[in-house]
């Protein structure tokens, strides 16, 4: 039987940073509204997002899943290290960081809570957390249900799919974040699709973008920006 960190291992190996996503611009306008310091990217991958912040000062840590990831990363100054994050504490000290990063993480993990607690942990007094995941009450996907049609990226088996074993809407992820002991202070969308994200996305279309800044709570992503 295949398990969930199996089939992470899996997907993840060899994953590749789109750098173009408006979703990363959005990333980084918030992280370089911050005073540079410890920044911990959480699933750094390769390192190719993250490694940028060297150059505007930051001292740039990172976490990932598989070996490989980890060794590309160290290649582009990031000091990264193998975590596999359902199966214990981040093997940080209390209070390390001045910013956290998780993109596109938390859909994958089971114990979501635990790991906010993690992130609330490693960050220093006033440092803040951003956070990106898919958003369950996107338009699509409001309409999708509508119609009686399977909500985009949840998913109800591992096999063919992104590995999401959790969805969220805007609301909620506030809440547990609150519950967590974090301030809400920005959120935003990337895009919102009123195409089906079959024919358009924000990659190819980067005109997009400006509809998830007007209805974020729309938008095909949930990019919040929370302070301990």
């Amino acid at each position: 039987m295949k398990t969930l960190t199996d089939y992470n291992v899996e997907k993840f190996r060899e994953l590749k940073t789109d750098l173009r996503e408006p979703r990363l611009k959005l990333v980084t306008e918030m992280i370089l509204e911050e005073s540079p310091g410890q920044l911990l990217d959480i699933g750094c991958g390769a390192g190719a997002f993250s490694s940028r912040f060297l150059s505007a000062g930051y001292t740039v840590h990172g976490l990932d899943l598989t070996e490989g990831q980890v060794q590309r990363a160290r290649e582009r100054g990031v000091q990264a290290v193998q975590h596999e994050l359902g199966s214990g504490p981040f093997p940080h000290a209390d209070a390390s960081f001045d910013v956290a990063f998780a993109g596109e993480v938390i859909e994958h993990l089971v114990d979501t809570s635990f790991f906010l607690s993690e992130i609330h942990r490693v960050l220093k007094p006033g440092g803040c957390v951003i956070l990106t995941t898919p958003n369950l009450a996107s338009f699509e996907n409001r309409l999708r249900l509508l119609f009686g049609r399977y909500p985009i990226w949840l998913e109800y088996q591992l096999e063919g799919g992104e590995g999401h074993v959790r969805a969220y809407t805007p609301r909620v992820l506030k809440r547990q974040l609150q519950k967590r002991g974090f301030s809400i202070e920005r959120h935003v969308g990337n895009w919102v699709p009123f195409i089906p994200q079959r024919y358009a996305d924000d990659v190819r279309h980067p005109f997009l973008a400006v509809t998830g800044r007007m209805f974020p709570g729309w938008s095909m992503d949930i990019i919040v920006k929370a302070r301990k």
